[in-house]
C-alpha cells in the first residue's frame, strides 16, 4: 500500500495536466492581485466624513425597510400596496462608513468574497485533477496493467485516491496561503487588515479550511465518476450536464415563473452555499402587499453550514461507494 501511494503521488504531480492546472491557478492569482492593486487608494478626511454622512442616511432608511417587512411577516402590521419583500427580509448587509467609501480593495471587508472566488476556482481543479488522473488509467489501459500487478482492486483504487485527494488539499492549501499573503500585501498600503481582530482571523483561517475540504470533495467527486465511467469525459460530462441542465437551467426556469424557486433546496450549489458562508436561506415564495393585504413569504428553510458538509459528503460517499463497487466488474480482470 505505501509503494502504490509513493507512486500515485509521484505520478499525480508529474502529469501534464496538473503542472497546466497549477500554472493556469497562479496566472489567475497573479492577475487578479495586479488587477486589485490597480483600484488601490487612501481615502481622505473629507471623504471618510462624506462617507459616514451617507452611512448614516442609508442605515436609516435600511432599519425602516426591514422593520416594515419584519412586522408585516409577522402580521403586526399591513404594508402598502404593491411593495414585494425580500426573502427573510434580507436587504443585504447594513450601510457603513466602510460599504460607502469608493477606495478600491478593502481586504478586512472583501476577503470572504476572496475565499469564494479561490473556493470555485480550486474545486474546479480538483475535479478536473481527480477525474484525468484515474480517467486517463482506464481509457489507456493503464489500471488494467496494474491489476495485474496488484489485484487487490480496493486498494489499488483507494491508493489513486488518496493521492488525488491529498495532492488538491495541499495544493489548495498553499495557493490559499499565497493568494492570502498576497492580497495582504495589496491591502497594507490603504491600512483594511490592521481592522481586523483575533475573531477576524480565526474565520478566515476556518473558512480556508473549508475551501479545503471543499477541494477535496470536489476532487473526489471527479475521481468517482470518472471510475465509474472508465473515462475522463465521462466526468466531465456529467460535471457539465449537471451544472447546465440542472443547476443554471432550474435558475432560468423559476427566474422566469418569478417570485419562487423550489429547487433551491435539491441543488448542491446551495449547501456549498451554507458550507462556506456558515448559512444559506431557502425560500418557496416571496412576500408582497395588495390593495387589500399582505402575503408573507412561505416555505422558509434554513440550512447551516454543517446541514451543507452533510449534504456534500453525503452525495461524495454515494458516489465513491459506487466507484468502488464498479470495480468488481469483469472488465478489471
Amino acid at each position: 500500500m505505501n509503494q502504490l501511494l509513493r507512486a500515485e503521488w509521484t505520478r499525480l504531480f508529474s502529469r501534464r495536466v496538473t503542472l497546466v492546472t497549477l500554472v493556469l491557478i497562479a496566472a489567475l492569482l497573479a492577475f487578479l492581485t495586479f488587477g486589485f492593486s490597480l483600484t488601490r487608494s487612501n481615502p481622505t478626511a473629507a471623504e471618510y466624513n462624506t462617507a459616514t454622512e451617507r452611512a448614516a442616511s442609508a442605515a436609516a432608511i435600511y432599519d425602516e425597510n426591514v422593520a416594515l417587512c419584519e412586522d408585516v411577516q409577522s402580521g403586526i402590521r399591513t404594508g402598502p400596496a404593491g411593495i414585494k419583500f425580500p426573502r427573510n427580509c434580507d436587504y443585504g448587509p447594513r450601510p457603513t462608513a466602510d460599504s460607502m467609501l469608493d477606495y478600491g480593495f478593502s481586504f478586512s471587508r472583501q476577503w470572504p468574497e476572496l475565499f469564494t472566488t479561490a473556493a470555485i476556482v480550486l474545486t474546479v481543479a480538483g475535479f478536473v485533477l481527480g477525474a484525468s488522473f484515474v480517467g486517463v488509467e482506464w481509457s489507456s489501459g493503464g489500471m488494467l496493467n496494474l491489476l495485474l500487478w496488484a489485484p487487490r482492486r480496493g486498494a489499488v483504487l483507494g491508493s489513486k485516491l488518496i493521492a488525488a485527494c491529498a495532492g488538491t488539499a495541499l495544493v489548495a492549501a498553499v495557493y490559499l496561503a499565497v493568494w492570502t499573503g498576497a492580497f495582504v500585501a495589496v491591502a497594507a498600503t490603504n491600512d483594511t487588515v490592521s481592522s481586523m481582530g483575533l475573531a477576524d482571523w480565526s474565520s478566515l483561517l476556518i473558512t480556508g479550511l473549508r475551501v479545503i475540504l471543499l477541494t477535496m470533495a470536489g476532487t473526489a467527486l471527479g475521481f468517482a465518476i470518472a471510475s465509474i465511467g472508465r473515462h475522463t469525459s465521462a466526468a466531465l460530462g456529467v460535471g457539465i450536464a449537471y451544472l447546465l441542465v440542472y443547476e443554471l437551467g432550474a435558475i432560468i426556469i423559476f427566474g422566469l415563473i418569478g417570485g419562487t424557486d423550489y429547487s433551491e433546496k435539491y441543488r448542491l450549489s446551495s449547501y456549498v452555499s451554507a458550507w462556506l458562508n456558515k448559512s444559506y436561506t431557502f425560500q418557496g415564495t416571496s412576500g408582497y402587499c395588495t390593495e387589500t393585504n399582505c402575503v408573507v413569504p412561505q416555505d422558509t428553510f434554513w440550512g447551516s453550514w454543517q446541514q451543507g458538509g452533510l449534504v456534500i459528503a453525503a452525495v461524495v460517499a454515494v458516489v465513491l461507494a459506487g466507484a468502488f463497487a464498479s470495480m468488481r466488474r469483469r472488465d478489471t480482470n
